[in-house]
């Protein structure tokens, strides 16, 4: 019989199954099996882990930017923010005045608005609460409001 190898109290050499001195060459197959068995148990629930968190569902904020006659604008700055972290994330509308956030969770509030020329929408609000994952807000800013 040779010397154990310190990993599951036998080894396979030649084909065949060695055990360490002082212990049943079944003992140390049992033993063996048991250590082969946790360490595929651990791999599969790893995998299965990595694998709902990859499917976890996100949700897509979409909307246009328009003015006071619901014309489009071009170009207006739309700011999202993730109110549980204080990020902020910003795009630029669409020739069609559009703009759109994807891959946003479901754990997390958002705040929305729109800017353009020095003029600022209404703050919208993306709630915890709200199951939908497709969540359109149309975004109006006010005509500036002439100086004095």
């Amino acid at each position: 019989m040779s010397k154990a190898n310190g990993k599951c109290g036998g080894c396979l050499k030649g084909g065949t199954f060695e055990a360490p001195p002082g212990r049943s060459a079944a003992a140390a197959m049992r033993r063996c099996w048991r250590s082969l068995f946790a360490a595929m148990i651990f791999l599969t629930l790893s995998g299965a882990v990595l694998a709902a968190k990859e499917k976890e569902p996100r949700r897509v904020l979409s909307g246009i930017v328009s003015d006071g006659a619901e014309n489009p604008i071009v170009g207006a700055a739309v700011t999202l923010t993730d109110l549980q972290t204080g990020k902020k994330t910003a795009t630029y509308t669409s020739s069609e005045g559009a703009y759109q956030f994807s891959d946003l969770q479901f754990t997390r509030d958002y705040e929305v608005q729109a800017a353009h020329k020095g003029v600022s929408s209404q703050v919208r609000r993306v709630s915890t609460i709200d199951p939908r994952t497709k969540i359109v807000f149309n975004l109006r800013i006010p005509p500036p409001k002439e100086q004095e």
